[in-house]
């Protein structure tokens, strides 16, 4: 009977998992800034691991760092030259997710919204 119980606990909860694999387009803005920044996003979900890349275009992408996803969350981080991303995201409908990024640099922070899309 335990067994049963674990078992269908198991597959309620991977039934709820979000699956963000695909191809994301969008725009981030900085806090206080007057335009908005491309972005492509390739992402791979296995499990809540999330692997992938991400950058302003197909052309310059970075490889993500600490992916996963936790429920509707999709957290991720890379890096570029001298800046730090953090991506915190939820989605917001099947094929999008909202949410913040923080930029860190030496001496610099700033803080930005993410509107995602997924490409079909």
């Amino acid at each position: 009977m335990k067994r049963v119980f674990v078992l269908v606990v198991l597959l309620v909860v991977g039934a709820g998992a979000v699956d963000v694999t695909g191809t994301w387009s969008g725009t981030f803005k900085v806090s206080g800034g007057d335009h908005s920044t491309p972005q492509i996003i390739i992402l791979k979900q296995d499990g809540n691991k999330l692997t992938g890349s991400a950058g302003p275009d197909a052309g310059e992408q970075y490889p993500i760092e600490n992916g996963k996803v936790e429920g509707e969350r999709v957290r991720f981080e890379l890096t570029s030259g001298e800046w730090r991303f953090g991506y915190d995201l939820k989605r917001a409908g099947a094929d999008e997710m909202k949410g913040d990024l923080e930029l860190k640099s030496v001496g610099s922070r700033r803080t930005a919204v993410v509107v995602l899309s997924r490409t079909k």
